[in-house]
């Protein structure tokens, strides 16, 4: 477990300007499977397990069979979710080691563009500290983030988010709670 202190915010000026032709244009999402894609193109597929949640992004969540491999940037992923709200991508949420997380962030840089970049301190639990670096790529359709050190300073996490399937589902739920007829 580690405990985190902000301690700088570096974001890019000119992001846009910054990125490499065609990085603007760039939709976010992991190997074809973009936000707002159908739960068609995953919950096909045999190597992933689709289950009904109820979490504030989500009502299905989708994930790798643990007999199932596979890499972002040639690095191992540990965990990989997808996240539906009625049958829409709303979220893809991967931890891989953070011994991969620069060559990952390498890559994820020449598809994307230059990223944002937020420093945070860290410590362990004897106290010492290290540097976590955040990064952020922003688009119309959400973002892009990944975090060198996730809960663990061995686990980095790479999150793809609508940004606003949070609110919008929010507001779905409280129409049918206030009007359970509309919930037919």
């Amino acid at each position: 477990m580690i405990a985190r202190k902000t301690t700088s915010l570096l974001v890019a000026a000119g992001l846009l300007a910054a990125m490499p032709a065609g990085a603007a244009n760039e939709k976010l999402g992991f190997k074809g499977i973009e936000l707002g894609s159908s739960l068609t193109r995953i919950a096909s597929n045999p190597k992933y397990d689709c289950r009904v949640v109820n979490t504030p992004i989500a009502d299905m969540v989708c994930s790798l069979r643990p007999s199932e491999k596979e890499t972002i940037a040639g690095a191992p992923i540990e965990s990989l979710f997808y996240f539906y709200d009625q049958s829409t991508l709303t979220g893809i949420v991967f931890s891989l080691a953070e011994k991969h997380f620069q060559p990952v962030i390498s890559a994820l840089s020449e598809k994307f563009g230059k990223p944002g970049l937020k420093s945070d301190s860290v410590k362990n639990l004897k106290g010492d500290v290290f540097e976590d670096r955040i990064y952020r790529w922003t688009r119309p359709e959400g973002s892009l983030q990944a975090q060198r050190y996730a809960g663990r300073l061995d686990k980095s996490s790479i999150r793809f988010t609508d940004d606003t399937a949070a609110q919008r589902i929010e507001q779905r739920r409280a129409l049918l709670a206030k009007d359970p007829r509309k919930d037919l």
